[in-house]
């Protein structure tokens, strides 16, 4: 019997399609590492995107403090003309404000319009520290030529130190420099907003 015998010849490849072997490799990591790029960007918005909406807030709760510091100063006129002035410094401030206390409570009890002016400050900087981080208040001036509220809090963000106000500041300067009395000039981080109170 004679063996019948098989060959099989390998199938010739083209050589287009011998130049083309691994280029679909090649397409889909392209492709990653564009795909990769975009998700950067995308991270790098949402971290900006969130960090401004932390300074919106922080402007927002600025805002509502100092309105609610000329709202107690409006609303009681008979107080003495210095009665809401708030000179300590911020350190003072910080380290007593766990065991902050008011001495007469204003709410349950009659009160005189200084005892009054005492109360308020003393539940505005309770509710500045409630409501930012790190914050204290100072406040100079009188009644009669109005108060400049100073509203000092701590930002993580800005790592340089506070300005102290000058009398040449005008301005946005004018608005977010730290008084010289608060003595903040070498604590990193603090930030100031200033606001006049005219009774």
């Amino acid at each position: 019997m004679s063996q019948i015998r098989t060959v099989r010849r390998a199938r010739r490849v083209p050589a287009t399609a011998r130049s083309l072997r691994g280029s679909a490799l090649i397409e889909v990591l392209v492709a990653i590492l564009v795909l990769s790029i975009g998700m950067l960007g995308i991270a790098g918005l949402q971290a900006s995107s969130l960090r401004f909406s932390q300074g919106s807030w922080a402007r927002a709760a600025l805002a509502s403090e100092l309105s609610d510091l000329a709202d107690r100063v409006r609303t009681n006129p008979g107080s003495g003309a210095n009665a809401y002035q708030l000179a300590s410094t911020y350190e003072t401030q910080r380290g007593e404000i766990d065991d902050l206390e008011v001495a007469k409570d204003c709410e349950t009890a009659a009160c005189s319009a200084d005892e009054l002016a005492a109360f308020h400050l003393v539940e505005w900087r309770l509710a500045l520290n409630r409501n930012l981080p790190g914050a204290t208040g100072f406040v100079t001036g009188s009644r009669d030529t109005g108060y400049i509220a100073t509203i000092l809090w701590f930002d993580k963000e800005l790592a340089d130190e506070p300005e102290t106000c000058e009398a040449d500041f005008d301005g946005v300067r004018d608005r977010n420099c730290c008084p010289e009395a608060a003595d903040v000039a070498d604590i990193e981080g603090v930030r100031c907003t200033n606001m006049v109170v005219v009774p």
